[in-house]
């Protein structure tokens, strides 16, 4: 998903996120007749929350952890910013700070045994409701970190694959280089002993021409005509070998 989807589909939940905390205000007794100072930050930070939840992971956990802590000092709960936490949390599971994500189940399942015991204490709740409330505050919002991790991951596993196809892709072009320069080395090799020894022969016959040249004419332009021959052997043999060094850097 492109990050400008990905910022349409957070501010639709949180649109959404807004619209049920407006809802549970209107439904519960409790919180209808609240202050709006009260209950309008409640429901705004959540749906903050959940908008920048991908984008600033780390700062939209310390907020929902405050309006967790807020609501267990008001004594009530507004229910319908629950999914904004878990959404929060798993967000920090996947992409936070290694801080934030241990923050994220300590702080998380504190708030949660906070609040419990609060409502234990102020409605006297039997220890049985209380761990019932408890269980099923915990294990959403556990699943929701544990599923976060899993795939924060699951992305650290894809990054370490790139990074090892990089390498091994890295580590290939350094071995076709040093291929080449090996078949380079071994072509130039080749040239210097075939015109070398073409050169020394060439400055034996024209040395032998030269000792002749005036008592046998005939075997030095045998000689010229050999050194000629061996010449145009030479040249021959550089351009065929200057094609192959360049058939050779060619990828």
């Amino acid at each position: 998903m492109d990050v400008a989807r990905r910022d349409l589909v957070d501010a639709w939940l949180a649109v959404l996120v807004l619209a049920l905390c407006a809802l549970n205000v209107g439904l519960d007794e409790e919180w209808r007749g609240a202050d709006l100072v009260v209950t309008v930050p409640l429901s705004l930070g959540a749906s903050l929350a959940v908008a920048l939840r991908r984008r600033m992971p780390e700062r939209m956990l310390l907020l929902v952890l405050a309006g967790c802590l807020a609501q267990s000092l008001l004594g009530n709960a507004l229910i319908a910013t629950t999914p904004a936490v878990y959404a929060v949390v798993s967000a920090v599971a996947v992409r936070g700070a290694p801080w934030a994500v241990g923050l994220a189940l300590v702080g998380g399942v504190t708030a949660s045994v906070i609040g419990v015991v609060s409502s234990t204490a102020r409605d006297e709740m039997p220890i049985g409701a209380a761990t019932q409330v408890a269980i099923a505050l915990l294990l959403p919002f556990t699943l929701s970190w544990a599923l976060g991790y899993r795939r924060r991951f699951q992305r650290c596993y894809r990054h370490q694959l790139a990074e090892r196809a990089d390498s091994v892709e890295r580590i290939d072009a350094v071995r076709r280089q040093a291929a080449l320069a090996a078949q380079r080395a071994e072509i130039c090799r080749e040239m210097y002993d075939i015109t070398g020894h073409r050169v020394a022969g060439m400055v034996v016959q024209a040395e032998a021409a030269g000792r002749v040249l005036d008592r046998a004419p005939g075997q030095a332009r045998q000689a010229l005509r050999t050194i000629a021959h061996a010449g145009r052997e030479s040249e021959t043999e550089l351009r065929r070998m200057l094609g192959v060094l360049g058939d050779a850097e060619r990828p």
